[in-house]
């Protein structure tokens, strides 16, 4: 998701310099504000942000570069780098297959290519500890021996659970070293640390360590100038986008809900917005996990993490409570009572949101370096207790007006103001989550336990966490691996000359966890290939000199080919891997000659070079439809059905009288919808062969609908459970209800699911998300169920009229009531979230059902 752009004159902006300047970073923002104008970020963040961060990389990528472009005996220090290989193209690969878009995200990804040379490079040694001079023609205990050690650590490295990265670069550059030492022709200049005469000159590995760091140290520059893309900074501006989108968002919604002809654009304005704000809740975790890189979990930045961890949690929560708010009404019901009650307390509502805003400000403020003064502390203090004031104020002019405006009726107060009381028990609950997260920060200055620790990277024993996906990917590159090692040892005809390590070193850069559209993928892959062989090496072909414009001439080239492949492959999903790989390769055949050498086409080795990739690609390709796992479209059903059976569950503890305790489940569907919705787009491109087409659209509607369930269950967990936590006992007026208003008739409110009309409809429905594994031209089997095209009107007309008539007066409108503390302890109040989260569920199922019903499959 891409995060809103900050202008110098929004509100965001100023509190961001303001915290900065707090750290003494003012003047390193203004000069970031000049260079994203440079890209034009006011007009397109998106595009200004891929666009300068592939020019950061191809602008570094040439600097580190210029050992190479520069001729032979220029410089002696240049000359002895190229001598000793400390410095040589592959550099490349290194620098492109590791930019990420944040430092922390750049340094985990470099990091693990560091350690997977120097694993490699340890294996090397071990070889050569073994067996100094390698196999020796007719010595087959050695031959047996460095292809068992060989085949151990190739095997032991794909199947531990360790980073992507880490994985390529430990097996690819073992490739070299392995063949080499089963090669009785080559005598490698390898010597390991512990033999006494150890030295570049004496050892390649050695050489290839540094070559990585300079790579490494390339991509760190490449994040830091000329200005640190923090992670941290990231999450920072998201989040203050989002503190001031929640109070503006949540005073549209009163306006809005004030007015008695309300114009529906308006509410079109107010969804938009809360979109905005949901585009921007998915980011924030993955970039507080890559800031671990940026402070090693130590210091003034690990705080840091912590207070911004926890307030991306509890956005996450004001969103569902905020959206579930809207989406439970039409715009018919801001009409009559609730207007009138609305329009009553709108100024104790704009005043409490103005507090809020000010307490959310004193929180980015101390952002910057985790912590509160003592003088902020006081401060926070002060605004909590305005809060609590506020809120009680609102709380008790609320319940008064409400009993004028119902006439203090029950069926009035249960349905005729059940929008009013839901947005502004919403209101009350998000500001108490606020508070409780500035009272958590408040001690979290003096005890660092009072925070939760924010999520971090696996540990070492997570590389043993493996699982049937894990297995089969390993499988893949074992197998993809060893077939390129084989047929690059034996050759291959006159197109494969024997020995040749190329095949093997490079099917480790085609590894990826991709289980949907693996032949998309693959054909990409060659694309990149292709590209980054043959039309670089003609690109370079029209250097042929060292006279500067012919060196001017390939630094422009060098740069502009880097800087495009980089810009798709951050800028395009679709095409990402040919412009990865496109950069990759082919800024190393751009840089892999100086200008001193002569033929530098080398039509030949372009070629070799593409047929030794070819094969790694075919090879892999091979391997992946040996090795698959399950289809992208079962997966997706798969976790969508999984998705569904979580709310069922939720929902059915809920009205279940006999359970007292609310567990959360909102998380988990959300997680299991994400998966699914991944799962689907690959299951948009997988080859079906003689199934009929994946229908993509019918299922993105569905997982629309089924987001809109998971916030609508956020919502009636929040407000089911006593204190809004997951494990707090129902509140006591809900269990009393569902317990008085279960078991009247067949059909009920509460009860079990053979019964309650909610789960009987839930159950009917889930079983039409089996249209996305119905493959054949033949009708659906659930287009003509009887349960499935049940409606329910009457049943749930009749139980709801019952209910109204006979529960709702014992809960409602009683004369003895006394108003709250909060509007989030209102019983009234909390009883109309819970059934207006159950009302918008039935809608959701119904238009589910619809969805579906009224779909129509192609052959």
């Amino acid at each position: 998701m891409e995060i809103r752009a900050l202008e110098t004159e929004s509100p965001e902006r100023e509190l961001l310099i303001a915290s900065e300047q707090k750290g003494g970073c003012g003047c390193c923002t203004s000069f970031r504000h000049y260079v994203q104008a440079l890209f034009m970020h006011r007009r397109n963040p998106g595009f200004a942000r891929n666009a300068e961060l592939s020019f950061r990389g191809a602008f570094f990528l040439l600097i580190c570069a210029i050992p190479v472009i520069i001729p032979d005996d220029v410089s002696e220090l240049r000359d002895k780098i190229i001598e000793f290989g400390i410095y040589n193209s592959s550099v490349c690969v290194f620098i492109v297959f590791n930019m990420r878009r944040t430092f922390g995200e750049a340094f985990q990804a470099a990091i693990s290519g560091i350690k997977g040379t120097a694993l490699a490079a340890l294996m090397g040694w071990l070889l050569y500890t073994i067996c100094p001079r390698g196999y020796l023609e007719g010595n087959s205990i050695d031959f047996w021996l460095g292809t068992s050690i060989g085949t151990s650590y190739v095997c032991a490295v794909m199947f531990l659970d360790l980073n992507l990265t880490m994985q390529m670069f430990a097996i690819s550059n073992f490739a070299s070293t392995w063949m080499d030492f089963l090669n009785p022709n080559v005598e490698a200049v390898i010597t390991p640390p512990w033999a006494g005469n150890w030295s570049i000159e004496t050892d390649t590995l050695l050489q290839g360590l540094i070559c990585t760091t300079f790579g490494f140290l390339t991509v760190m520059i490449a994040s830091i100038l000329p200005y640190p893309m923090w992670s941290l900074k990231r999450v920072q501006e998201n989040q203050l986008v989002m503190n001031h989108n929640i109070a503006n968002v949540l005073r549209e919604m009163v306006k809005y809900y004030c007015k008695d002809d309300p114009n529906v654009y308006e509410k079109d304005a107010v969804l938009r917005q809360l979109r905005e704000l949901h585009s921007m809740t998915d980011d924030n975790e993955p970039l507080i996990v890559a800031a671990w890189w940026e402070c090693f979990g130590l210091g003034r930045t690990q705080r840091k993490r912590q207070v911004l961890n926890v307030m991306d949690k509890t956005t996450m929560r004001v969103y569902d409570l905020a959206f579930n708010a809207w989406t439970v009404s039409t715009a018919s019901d801001a009409e009559g009572l609730n207007a009138q009650l609305m329009f009553q307390v709108k100024g104790y509502i704009f005043l409490l949101l103005q507090q809020m805003e000010e307490l959310l400000d004193i929180l980015v403020k101390s952002m910057e370096d985790g912590d509160l003064s003592l003088e902020e502390q006081k401060e926070v203090q002060s605004l909590v207790d305005k809060l609590q004031d506020q809120e009680k104020e609102l709380a008790n002019v609320f319940y008064h007006q409400r009993r004028v405006v119902t006439l203090n009726k029950a069926e009035f107060q249960y349905r005729a103001v059940r929008v009013a009381q839901v947005l502004v028990w919403t209101i009350s609950r998000i500001v108490g989550e606020i508070v409780q997260v500035a009272n958590r920060v408040c001690e979290f200055s003096q005890d660092q336990s009072k925070l939760p620790p924010p999520p971090e990277s696996g540990g070492w024993f997570s590389i043993f966490s493996i699982n049937k996906d894990h297995l089969l990917y390993a499988w893949r590159g074992i197998t993809s691996y060893f077939l390129c090692f084989v047929i690059g040892y034996f050759g291959f005809g006159e197109f494969i000359k024997p020995r040749q390590s190329a095949i093997a070193a490079t099917a480790p850069l085609l590894l990826s966890m991709y289980r949907g559209s693996a032949l998309v993928n693959d054909l990409n892959r060659i694309q990149g290939l292709m590209l980054g062989n043959v039309l670089a090496r003609l690109l370079r072909g029209f250097v042929d000199s060292c006279a500067v414009e012919d060196l001017v001439l390939h630094s422009a080239i060098t740069f502009i080919w880097t800087f495009g492949g980089l810009f798709v492959s951050f800028n395009s999903r679709t095409f990402s891997t040919v412009g990865l790989l496109a950069a990759a390769f082919g800024a190393s055949t751009l840089l892999q000659v100086p200008c001193s050498r002569h033929n530098v086409i080398h039509k030949r080795d372009t070629f070799d070079g593409l047929m030794m990739n070819c094969v790694a690609v075919l090879i892999t390709m091979i391997a992946d439809s040996l090795f698959h796992s399950d289809r992208a479209s079962d997966l997706a059903f798969r976790k969508l059905d999984q998705c569904w059976q979580e709310i069922f569950i939720s929902y059915k503890s809920l009205l279940d009288p006999k359970t007292t305790e609310v567990v959360f489940r909102c998380s988990t569907a959300r997680k299991l919808l994400r998966e699914a919705q991944f799962m689907g787009g690959e299951a948009a491109l997988e080859p079906r062969f003689w199934r009929i087409p994946w229908q993509h659209n019918l299922f993105n509607q569905v997982c629309l609908f089924t987001d809109y369930l998971v916030i609508a269950l956020a919502a009636v967990e929040s407000a089911a459970a006593e204190h809004g936590r997951s494990q707090d006992p129902k509140f006591p007026t809900f269990v009393k209800l569902s317990e008085t208003a279960s078991n009247r008739q067949t059909f009920c409110m509460f009860g079990d699911e053979k019964s309650v009309i909610l789960l009987l409809k839930f159950a009917a429905v889930k079983n039409l998300l089996k249209i996305f594994i119905h493959e054949t031209v033949q009708p659906f089997e659930g287009f003509t169920d009887k349960d499935s095209t049940h409606q329910y009107f009457s049943e749930q007309k009749a139980v709801e009229e019952e209910f109204i008539r006979e529960t709702v007066p014992l809960f409602f409108g009683l004369e003895d009531d006394e108003p709250e503390l909060s509007m989030s302890n209102d019983e009234m109040a909390h009883l109309s979230v819970v059934f207006a989260g159950f009302h918008r569920t039935t809608q959701l199922l119904r238009s589910v059902q619809h969805t579906i019903l009224s779909s129509h499959w192609e052959a």
